[in-house]
Formats: structure tokens, sequence, C-alpha cells
């Protein structure tokens, strides 16, 4: 095989490779042959058919699938003689393949830098003191009770906090909505429908006209003052869990002190989570910084269209162009940070089998999905599964990372905890 390899920027290639003419007729007439084996034409048995006569029918078709199969295999033998880990599949200029005549088949390939002397032990994080405070606990439990109670029905008059189920007809718009839930009091409806609920008990007519604002939830009615009339089909309230040992009991624990040590050790781990993902965080900043090095275009793009698409699903009016340009310098430093974390022969980062179904496991938990919808939706094709193994290897690196750091104390930073969920909560 013959090659030249030519440097287009430190992180591709453009290479002229060269199919030996005499590799290429040995293949076309090897398939030919095989051909004739099965081939049935009049006049002749099965594998006595002349080679000329083959080649006549069916030479341009065994052409094309003998270059098919010989351009990966020596696109595969380049790459390996250089050494390289490309990032994205080759792009290939058009051939001009003529029959004995070697094929010279030009690609350029991207691949990732070479990094060396990479060194990542000695970094410094600070060290965050984890403190969970009587009042968190307290707090906690009581979010627990307000999770766990459940609204009634009653046979009473409506009041704040009630959850009330109606059907009604909107009169201007001629439309008739049945089953709707309106809880009394809300800020998300108009206050004067909760008014005019007040009072009325199930089965009861109501009728009123409300002002809907400008950003309401449903665009149909935003700034519109509407005439609601209808009737209530139904008054639930909302009725409280005693915070007691019976309600530690219905939770699995032996008492209601039980409860919180098992709650403070929850938050604990939260905080402890909070602030080791904060210091890894650090930690990646300070290697994208003491690493200087280029990147390969197609990580850059694909990294930075993931980024613009994801703030276009926030905002479907999105100026793309200038988000790209805004969101670069984190694209950038995205793919710096994946690659620096990928650089791991060092440490031999491995995942199993079992890792990966644990994990897979979690997310899917955490989505209320199965494992088996889970895989159907995110990771059915292999290239998904194998981004899916290679997220979970870098997060394995950058524990290695963690693990080798220099803790420094700093007792300046605090990690808040006012929006957690124990998992006795979920």
């Amino acid at each position: 095989m013959q090659k030249t390899v030519e440097d287009i920027n430190p992180t591709k290639k453009k290479f002229v490779v060269e199919i030996p003419a005499d590799v290429l007729e040995h293949k076309i007439e090897e398939a030919l042959r095989n051909l004739g084996k099965t081939t049935k034409i009049p006049g002749f048995r099965p594998g006595k058919v002349p080679l000329s006569l083959l080649e006549r029918r069916y030479g341009k078709d065994v052409e094309m699938d003998v270059i098919e199969r010989l351009v990966p295999e020596y696109y595969v033998m380049a790459i390996k003689e250089e050494a390289l880990f490309p990032v994205a599949a080759p792009v290939f200029e058009e051939y001009d393949f003529k029959r004995k005549t070697p094929l010279k088949m030009t690609f350029t390939v991207e691949f990732l830098p070479e990094i060396k002397d990479l060194k990542y032990e000695g970094y410094t994080v600070k060290e965050e003191t984890v403190d969970v405070t009587d009042e968190e606990v307290e707090e906690t439990t009581k979010r627990l009770l307000t999770e766990k109670s459940t609204y009634e029905v009653v046979d009473d008059t409506i009041s704040d906090g009630d959850l009330v189920v109606v059907d009604y007809e909107i009169v201007e718009e001629d439309q008739k909505v049945t089953g709707q839930f309106i809880k009394i009091g809300s800020d998300i409806i108009p206050q004067e429908i909760s008014e005019a609920l007040k009072g009325r008990k199930a089965g009861e007519p109501f009728e009123v006209s409300a002002a809907f604002p400008d950003d309401y939830v449903n665009k149909n009615f935003c700034g519109k003052t509407l005439t609601l009339k209808g009737s209530i089909n139904e008054v639930k309230r909302l009725k409280k869990a005693d915070l007691n040992d019976e309600f530690a009991k219905d939770l699995g624990y032996d008492d209601l002190e039980k409860l919180k040590e098992a709650v403070r050790e929850s938050l604990e781990n939260v905080k402890k989570e909070m602030s080791e993902n904060r210091q890894k965080a650090e930690l990646i900043e300070q290697l994208v910084k003491d690493n200087d090095f280029d990147i390969p275009e197609s990580l850059l793009e694909s990294e930075l269209n993931a980024l613009v698409g994801e703030e276009n699903k926030k905002d479907p009016e999105l100026d793309v162009e200038k988000a790209r340009e805004d969101l670069r310098e984190k694209a950038v430093r995205n793919v710096k940070a994946n690659i620096l974390l990928d650089v791991t022969e060092k440490e031999k980062v491995e995942v199993t089998d079992d890792e990966m179904k644990k994990r897979i496991v979690e997310i899917a938990g955490s989505m209320y999905l199965s494992p088996e919808n889970f895989i159907d939706m995110y990771l059915k094709n292999e290239g998904a599964m194998s981004g899916f193994r290679q997220n979970i290897v870098r997060e394995k690196a950058l524990d290695i990372v963690f693990q080798k750091a220099v803790r420094e104390a700093d007792k300046s930073d605090k990690v808040e905890t006012s929006d957690v969920k124990t998992s006795d909560s979920e």
C-alpha cells in the first residue's frame, strides 16, 4: 500500500492511498469465479461458465462490490499505520476507477489531539463544611408530611386551598370544559374565579366574569375578559397526616425519631454530593486552563449544535446565529474537558456491563420509565449506547482526578438545601 499524509491542521490530516492494481484484479477475478460456481447460464454447467462471459455480464457490479469492500479495509490500514483515533467519519473525494490501474483514494480525517505529559495529580479543591441544622430536618420532615397528605371529598362549603372539580362553558368563546380541577386561591387562575366559588357547595351552579392576564398559561385566554358559567361537581380538601410515630411507621421507620435520623443522613448525603459536584467542576476548569490544545472541528460543531438546540427548545424565537456566537466559548470548554477525561489509558478506566445496567436503571427510574423503555427511547442505536458508556467512563475518570486532588479547607461556602428533597419524598 502506497500512501502520503498531509497535515491540514493539528487535528486533521489528508490521506492519499493507493490500492495496487494487482490486488484489485485478484479480488475481482476471485469474486467472478465465486459467482460462477452458483450462476446458471444456459449451455454451461455451474462452475464451468467462462470467466470472460461472467466478466461481460457481471463485471461492473462485481467491480463496485470489490471496491466497496477494499476502500474501508485500506482506510483502516492507513489510520492504524498513523496511530490515529478518528472522531468522525472520513470525508472522501471522488475517485475514478479504471481496470488494471491502481485505485487512488483521497480522504481527510479528523482525530483526537495528542496530549503529552498530562498530569492530574495534586490539583487543589476547596473542602466545604457540610452541616445539617435541626431546622432543615424539621422543614424536610414537614415537607414529607405534606407530600403524604391526601385530598378527600367533603360535603362542605368551598374555602381557600380546596380542590374543586367543575364543568363550565365559556360564553364568549362558545366552548365547553368538563372535569376541570381548580385550586381555590391559586395564583395560576384569576382571583375572580376563586372568589366566585368560595362559600358554594357541590351541586351548585356558578357564573363569573374574569380578566385573564396577558401572560396566562392558556394563550387563547391571554388578555381577555371571559364569562365562565357552569356547575360544581365535587369539593376536595387536603387531609394532613399527623407527624407522629404512626406516620413514621407508614414510611418504614420504627418511630418519628428514626425517621428524623434518616432525613438528617439523607440531607448530609445530598449536601456532600452537591459539594463534590462543585469541586469536580473546579477541577475541570483547572484541567482545561492548564492544557492548551486544538480541538477537532467536527466535535466542536456537534457540541455547539447540541447547546444551541437546548436553548432553541426553551426559546423557539431564538436568534440561532447569535446563540452560536455566544455559546462557542462554552462549547470549546466542553469539548476540551471531554477530550481530557478521555485520555485515560494510564488509569485503564473501564465500564462493566453491570455498571451500565445499574446506571440505566437509575436514570430510567428518575424519568419514571422502565429500563426497557429508556433503552428503546434513548439508546436504541449502537452510537447512542456507545456515547452513554463513554459518559460513564468520563465520570469515572473525573472521580480518579477528584480522589487525587488536595483538599483545602474553606469554611466560607455553605451548601444550600432549600430545594433538596430526600429519597423518602420521591
